[in-house]
């Protein structure tokens, strides 16, 4: 999980998962190794060293002396990015391999030896680096943390990469591990130079908190493809941020299990993996591992306290939990009514009645479900319809102003044949796709009778994309909800609402925010009285590093070519004007780089008063063994 603090630079994040886009095969070699065939690595998922160097490439275990046919036989050539030809991946492969490797020797900085990471360079000629700045100033400082920034340009050349790398991490605790991150996400490979982006993240204790330093890098290698070896490596951006130990050593603490640990649903339901119930659950049940769930809090039985609804995959049931007064959670799903067994994406705990007690809405993969609470926690379905997409996101609010609340579901896939049969379906054209699941507005009638209203308050304009989230806002001050809508694989939609009927104008205020949309949250972070949006996307590092490559779709246009450079560019923060538009200010606000971004949310962290931004994201959890 990523944390922004308003007026702090960003962090970078934890976890990452790349997407790859498809390559084209029209490239050059720059020297004859990368021209030959790469032999196979030993069938072992470890970084091998032969003759103080790294062997980049690896190959399936096997797949060598295996005989397949040509369909296959191309499949299988493809996954190694030399017989695909792609050079700047191959590389990435090898490099990304030796800066990982570094990365580990850096976690426990006492064991870093004189000789420790000599090997990762090339010995034929005296290494440069320039990564400690001797100018760190100060650029925020509160009771809580502490952000200094590093002048580039107040580095020294250092020839020793030990002492460098020694020195950078001399601000952390000798006594204590460290965690790393090296991210390589962009290479350019120019006759014989070959250089790339990388970032750099250290964090771990230091003498006036938990320290964590961001650094931006730009590596020189020598050019071998299969086995390059580090010529130098240049700051191209510093900047550390310390959480103040008289605060506490970090800025929250995970309590779930002392919190949920007595009740059996927790330890036999949700800490199992989805690996663990896919061995056991029937996959037409509606178990999926890119299945997306989510829950809603509420305090759904008046006793001010905030109870908790979970969504499950299907074959096993949604969960809730009350609150008890030392705020630890008791298992309520047996007496709750909502146990529903089915593939479950989303919940909203809200009044839909007016009664004074909050109701429950549930998207149930393609359909909708309104059940009403008798006050205890106890709910009764009163209202059910087909949603016409798989939903994976609910909103709620009262667009039309009679006092209720109204319900708008985002769907994804247009059909369950095509849930059930793909990974996500197939999205056409991958960066704009427009055969995604219609959404739906139901319009609250009262006494549980809910209106599809779509077409009528014209939600139907750019209504086929691949939606996950919705946002509603009256950005224009006009008195009414307005409603963003993030979408996968292409164009956002904003819909304007006056007086109850809609029109979509992200083109024209310029929050299309072509990318894979997943999250929007409002707020106004600068305090200027105009509300700002963030939209959380996916930083891709393979994306962009190919997107980027000359053959890397030799004939689109450069307007299409930069829109897939923007699909892997990441968030986007957008910032209202009093023209009523808004400006990407993405870039000098330093957001864009939150990892795989499921969800994100403005939220004021630090209670100082201004609107900070947390994201949360990755993917996969579990140990990468390199068949991903």
């Amino acid at each position: 999980m990523d944390i922004i603090l308003n007026k702090i630079p960003r962090y970078l994040g934890i976890v990452s998962v790349f997407f790859f886009i498809g390559c084209s095969d029209n490239s050059k070699s720059i020297n004859s190794e990368s021209e030959q065939t790469p032999k196979v690595a030993q069938e072992t998922p470890d970084t091998s060293i032969h003759g103080g160097v790294f062997t980049g490439i690896q190959v399936a275990p096997g797949l060598n002396n295996k005989t397949l046919i040509a369909p296959l036989k191309d499949a299988y050539n493809r996954i190694n990015p030399l017989e695909d030809g792609w050079e700047s991946e191959a590389f990435s492969e090898s490099a990304t391999k030796i800066l990982k490797s570094m990365a580990k020797k850096m976690i426990n900085p006492e064991k870093i030896k004189a000789d420790s990471f000599n090997l990762f360079f090339d010995n034929k000629i005296e290494p440069k680096l320039e990564i400690n700045p001797k100018i760190i100033s100060e650029v925020f400082r509160d009771e809580d943390f502490l952000i200094r920034s590093g002048d580039i340009e107040s580095c020294d050349i250092n020839q020793n990469p030990n002492l460098s790398f020694k020195a950078l991490l001399s601000g952390f605790s000798l006594s204590t591990n460290l965690q790393t991150e090296i991210k390589l996400y962009k290479v350019n490979i120019k006759e014989n130079q070959v250089t790339s982006d990388v970032k750099l993240q250290v964090s771990g204790l230091s003498t006036n908190g938990v320290k964590q330093i961001n650094c931006d890098l730009i590596c020189q290698w020598t050019p071998k493809i299969k086995s390059p070896l580090l010529k130098s490596i240049k700051l191209k951006k510093y900047e550390e941020s310390t959480r103040l130990s008289e605060k506490g050593l970090t800025l929250f603490s995970d309590f779930t299990d002392s919190i949920m640990s007595r009740n059996d649903s927790y330890n036999q339901q949700i800490l199992r993996s989805t690996d663990y119930w896919r061995s056991r659950i029937p996959s037409n049940l509606g178990l999926d591992v890119v299945a997306n769930h989510g829950l809603a809090i509420g305090d759904v039985n008046g006793d001010g306290l905030e109870d908790i609804y979970i969504c499950q995959q299907g074959g096993l049931p949604n969960l809730l939990y009350l609150q008890n007064e030392n705020g630890t959670l008791r298992d309520h799903t047996s007496s709750s009514g909502a146990d529903w067994l089915e593939y479950c994406s989303s919940a909203l705990i809200v009044d839909l009645d007016n009664d004074g007690d909050r109701d429950l809405v549930i998207g149930q993969d393609f359909k909708l479900l309104f059940m009403e609470n008798d006050g205890t926690g106890s709910f009764t379905l009163s209202f059910g319809t087909s949603s016409h997409a798989q939903t994976f996101s609910l909103s709620a609010s009262d667009f039309d102003l009679d006092g209720l609340l109204d319900i708008y579901a985002c769907g994804y896939n247009p059909s369950a044949n095509r849930s059930r049969s793909g990974a996500l379906g197939e999205p056409i054209p991958y960066h704009d796709a427009q055969n995604g699941g219609r959404n739906i507005l139901l319009r609250n009638n009262g006494n549980w009778d809910f209106e599809d209203v779509t077409s009528n308050v014209g939600l139907d304009q750019n209504n086929n994309r691949f939606s996950f989230a919705s946002a509603w806002e009256d950005f224009d001050n006009d008195g009414d909800l307005d409603l963003y809508v993030a979408n996968d694989y292409g164009r956002n939609n904003l819909y304007r609402n006056t007086s109850g009927k809609f029109i979509d104008v992200a083109g024209e205020m310029g929050v299309e925010d072509m990318s894979a949309g997943m999250s929007a949250s409002w707020a106004d972070f600068n305090r200027d009285g105009y509300m700002d949006l963030y939209v959380s996307n996916m930083f891709s590092a393979a994306g962009n590093r190919i997107t980027f490559q000359r053959q890397f779709k030799p004939s689109a246009t450069s307007k299409m070519k930069a829109q897939y450079q923007r699909h892997a560019r990441g968030n986007t923060l957008f910032q209202g004007t009093k023209e009523g538009e808004f400006q990407d200010v993405s870039i000098e606000m330093e957001v864009t780089m939150g990892r795989w971004a499921w969800g994100s949310r403005f939220v004021d962290l630090n209670n100082d008063g201004w609107e900070d931004l947390i994201v949360a994201n990755g993917f996969i959890t579990t140990d990468d063994t390199g068949d991903l």
